[in-house]
């Protein structure tokens, strides 16, 4: 595709060439290409010296030209219309018309093809046929230069599509790797190599069977979730795995039916992403609400019961009141009074468990 839009193809020299050869068919001393969009001439190109010397607005006479014809006017001075033309009463005296409409294949009229003489004359069949000729090449130059133009458009366009997919696709964590029906790699991401290389030492390459980078006590459990991918069923679950030499890693794996445009499966994108961190801080958060519940428990049950116990002698001491001790049993009663609030307050705001087992009365953080 690189080679084909790199083509060094110059359509102004082709054009040119078409108009020589259009002069010289018809031997006449003018011959011109228009190129037109709605009626306003984009490009044009001359041949002769006779060209050279008129205006392109001038010489265009609007004499209508059909379709897959050629049309001739053999002698101006005995044309209606066009007789009293500047160009046929004076210089340079033009009396010979040939001209062919440039046509494209959807029949877009997107110009013209003629030549102009100064001497009446009759043009052959053949020279009407090869300046038909001309007039179709001309088109062809035209579209295909169109052509190259959207097709290096769509071209870029799709190469900026790929590379960001693929800037994507690379610079994510996860690994990726994309399995054809028969088992064998398509493609896969930075990610995936570089742990597949540091576990097997040796590179990743397409085309190359997927379970050859697949840790052995892991294969059988590989093979079966692509088959079942491949029957059109997704698969995504956590698990934990166990490396040699590598402290254990949880990761996050799924596997996912690939299709063609028609709907059919083609294959088994197995992503993988490693959660270890997570799993490791939500651990740790189960842990720290255990401790928690413990610390809660015993506030509740081992703290709270000497205060209990403090309250319940408060109420006998002072059946035996007397005046001497009265304000200092007052004093004691509102201490403890406090001291169970605080209590009550640290547990509920430490409580998080309501339907869990009772903890044991001798359990120890």
């Amino acid at each position: 595709m690189e080679r084909f839009l790199d083509l060094k193809i110059c359509r102004e020299n082709e054009l040119k060439n078409i108009v020589t050869l259009a002069a010289e068919t018809c031997q006449v001393a003018a011959a011109f290409l228009v190129i037109s969009v709605e009626g306003e001439i984009t490009q044009h190109f001359k041949f002769g010296n006779v060209a050279e010397q008129l205006n392109i607005e001038d010489v265009r006479f609007n004499i209508p030209l059909k379709q897959d014809r050629i049309t001739v006017v053999e002698d101006f001075e005995q044309h209606p219309q066009l007789a009293h033309h500047q160009l046929v009463k004076n210089t340079p005296y033009i009396r010979f018309f040939a001209g062919a409409p440039l046509v494209t294949y959807d029949g877009q009229h997107i110009g013209s093809l003629f030549v102009l003489g100064s001497e009446a004359k009759k043009l052959s069949e053949r020279r009407k046929r090869m300046l038909h000729l001309l007039s179709r090449q001309a088109v062809t130059m035209v579209e295909f230069e169109l052509s190259i133009d959207v097709l290096r458009e769509q071209y870029t366009e799709a190469k900026n599509s790929e590379n960001k997919l693929r800037s994507f696709f690379e610079s994510s964590k996860s690994s990726h790797l994309l399995i054809g029906r028969n088992m064998e790699i398509i493609t896969f991401n930075k990610t995936f190599y570089d742990i597949a290389y540091m576990l097997f030492g040796k590179p990743v390459l397409a085309g190359v069977k997927a379970t050859k980078f697949i840790y052995p006590a892991y294969i059988d459990d590989f093979e079966k979730n692509v088959q079942t991918a491949l029957s059109g069923e997704s698969i995504n679950h956590e698990r934990q795995v166990k490396f040699e030499g590598i402290d254990p890693m949880w990761f996050k794996v799924s596997y996912n039916p690939t299709y063609d445009s028609g709907g059919k499966i083609i294959g088994v994108s197995f992503n993988s992403t490693d959660i270890t961190q997570r799993k490791q801080s939500e651990q740790k958060i189960l842990e720290q609400n255990e401790a928690l519940r413990k610390v809660a428990f015993m506030q509740s049950h081992q703290l709270r019961k000497p205060v209990a116990s403090i309250l319940g002698l408060m109420s006998l001491l002072k059946l035996e009141e007397t005046e001497a001790n009265s304000a200092i049993l007052n004093m004691m009663e509102q201490a403890v009074n406090e001291l169970d609030l605080t209590v009550r307050n640290i547990v509920k705001a430490t409580e998080t468990r309501t339907d869990f087992d009772p903890l044991p009365e001798n359990l120890s953080i």
